[in-house]
């Protein structure tokens, strides 16, 4: 078994502020999910998959309390109290201290918000579909937290030169603003591919204006390729059968 690698952000937030992102290093599951694999609903076993979900918590304090969603590619954020089962959500924010916020993906865009004040942290899953349904948004807006004292990390998500998309994902960015110089940007951040119809995407250039659109100015991260790289992540698009990583946050 490798060593676990957990990608830490590297973002300006008080130190009680804890969060990482797992990479498939450090596991049980085998071929195509080798090896740290954290969804049960991609076809591994769900033995390993629990064995790799007992290798992440045990990694972290005891108490914790690990809040996980059923992801949709919705706009619906589930603000966490207290930890229950699974919750039908997008998004998760708390002020609860000891609650790890969880959001699985492979590809799809995991954006993680602190309070500059350590005392509320949340996480959204952000795909095109939640993005273009207000994902980011209705997170920010759920947060007691008002948007300029947020910190926002963008995680680990497939990058611009392999996220090709049709054209009725483009109109559908398009569609969401009214404003024409707000148009005019987004249009930089689809480049054609030559093929009729096709374009490729910069979801992290789409997240990090969406995010300034919200009011969040200090914005971490966006470095990495899920695709590009797959000795370290997941990738649906590269793969198509393949596991789940992890990014979670709390307030420890």
């Amino acid at each position: 078994m490798s060593e676990m690698k957990i990608i830490t952000p590297n973002w300006d937030v008080p130190a009680e502020i804890i969060a990482g992102v797992s990479t498939r290093a450090g596991g049980v599951s085998q071929h195509p999910y080798e090896s740290f694999n954290l969804a049960h609903h991609v076809g591994d076993s769900a033995a390993r998959v629990n064995s790799n979900l007992r290798l992440l918590t045990d990694r972290y304090p005891q108490q914790l309390q690990w809040q996980w969603l059923q992801q949709t590619h919705s706009s619906d954020v589930h603000r966490a109290d207290s930890c229950c089962a699974p919750v039908i959500a997008d998004g998760i924010c708390t002020r609860k201290r000891g609650l790890v916020c969880c959001v699985l993906t492979a590809d799809c865009m995991p954006v993680l918000f602190a309070a500059r004040d350590g005392g509320e942290v949340a996480l959204a899953h952000a795909g095109w579909r939640g993005l273009v349904a207000g994902i980011l948004e209705r997170t920010i807006n759920r947060c007691n937290t008002p948007a300029h004292e947020l910190v926002a990390w963008m995680g680990p998500a497939i990058g611009s030169c392999h996220f090709e998309i049709g054209a009725e994902v483009k109109t559908a960015f398009l569609a969401i603003v009214e404003n024409p110089e707000d148009k005019e940007v987004l249009q930089k951040y689809f480049k054609a591919t030559g093929e009729a119809g096709k374009y490729l995407c910069d979801l992290y250039g789409i997240v990090r204006f969406k995010l300034t659109q919200s009011g969040i100015a200090r914005i971490y991260g966006g470095q990495y390729c899920t695709f590009c790289e797959p000795e370290l992540f997941y990738s649906y698009r590269r793969d198509d059968v393949t596991g789940r990583m992890v990014s979670f946050i709390y307030i420890g």
